[in-house]
Order: C-alpha cells, then sequence, then structure tokens
C-alpha cells in the first residue's frame, strides 16, 4: 500500500510514543484519528521528564538508540486537538521527524511484523527539548501508560523494547506502588 492511498492530502501521520500507544485514548482526544501500525523512531531514546510523562530525546548515536510507538493518521482538527492537550508551544513543541513505518499484516488488524523493512516516512511527534530532566510517572499515567503497552505490544512493538525500555519507567499495574525511577 503507498502513502497516498492510506491518506488524503490533509492528513498527518502521527507517532504517539508515550500514552497516546493506548488506541482508545486517542480514539478519545481525536474523533477521527485511523491506527496505521507501528512506527521507529531511530536515533532516539525514551524516558520519564520530571514532569511525570514520557518524552524523547536525540540519542547519543548508538545503534541502540530507537523508539517504537504507534502511528495514526490526523486530520487538522484532531492535529489541532492534539496541539491543545500537548500544550503547544508551552510544554511541547510539533516536530517532523523521519519515521520507519510498519502496517498491520492484514486487512483483520493482524500485528505488524518489524522484522520486515517499514518503510520511511515525515511524522509527527510531540517533544519537549527543554524537559529534559528525568524523573519519576505520575501514578494516573502509570495506568495509561500500561493501556498503551497493551496495545503496542498486541500492535507488534517489539516487546524486547517494552522490556529494556518503557518498563524502566513503567511498572506494570500489579506493581504501581514499587515504582523506580
Amino acid at each position: 500500500m503507498t502513502e497516498t492511498s492510506l491518506l488524503s492530502n490533509a492528513t498527518t501521520i502521527y507517532v504517539g510514543f508515550g500514552s497516546n500507544m493506548w488506541k482508545q485514548q486517542v480514539k478519545t482526544r481525536c474523533r477521527t484519528a485511523a491506527y496505521l501500525g507501528i512506527a521507529r523512531l531511530p536515533g532516539y531514546r525514551w524516558f520519564i521528564a520530571a514532569q511525570g510523562g514520557a518524552n524523547i530525546a536525540p540519542g547519543s548515536g548508538d545503534d541502540d538508540d530507537e523508539v517504537w510507538g504507534l502511528a495514526y493518521s490526523l486530520q487538522p482538527e484532531d492535529e489541532a486537538e492534539l496541539d491543545v492537550i500537548e500544550r503547544v508551544p508551552t510544554h511541547f513543541t510539533k516536530n517532523i521527524i523521519q519515521a520507519q513505518l510498519w502496517e498491520p499484516m492484514a486487512a483483520d488488524g493482524a500485528p505488524a511484523d518489524p522484522a520486515r523493512t517499514g518503510r520511511l516516512v515525515g511524522a509527527l511527534v510531540y517533544i519537549s527539548h527543554e524537559r529534559t530532566a528525568t524523573g519519576k510517572p505520575r501514578d494516573e499515567y502509570v495506568v495509561r501508560m500500561n493501556h498503551a503497552i497493551a496495545d503496542a505490544l498486541s500492535s507488534g512493538v517489539p516487546p524486547s523494547y517494552v522490556e529494556n525500555v518503557l518498563r524502566k519507567w513503567i511498572p506494570d499495574g500489579a506493581q504501581v506502588g514499587q515504582i523506580v525511577g
């Protein structure tokens, strides 16, 4: 499938790498958003900022620097809604960065296969370039992230990424009281 068959000229490819990997949250926030597949942002690292939510920053140049997320198509009104939620430009800025996109293996929503080569796309991400100090996740954010992690895994995000990156910051639901940052 080509990009033009997935998206009209008015849409934006957006990659949610934090709680916006939770498909229901995105659907609630962005009524016309459509799930496109899983995405990888090479050259970035994921962390919990001191304010208690997810952020990404350029990595140190290691081959391991990568952030995985879920990609959605956004209509302009959805993007405007996310701008408000992400508090652009006060807390986050909008960035278009190169991402690899893997679409689901079948129309029935079978998970994408990251062992194949993903196609390169320009994707919108929300990044705070100033809020780079690390911290602990807010309790409510842990709850939302656990929904997001479940959706990410069922969509094809590599389990090794979840265990080696996300779970360093986000305890599973049974361990919410035992947060280690």
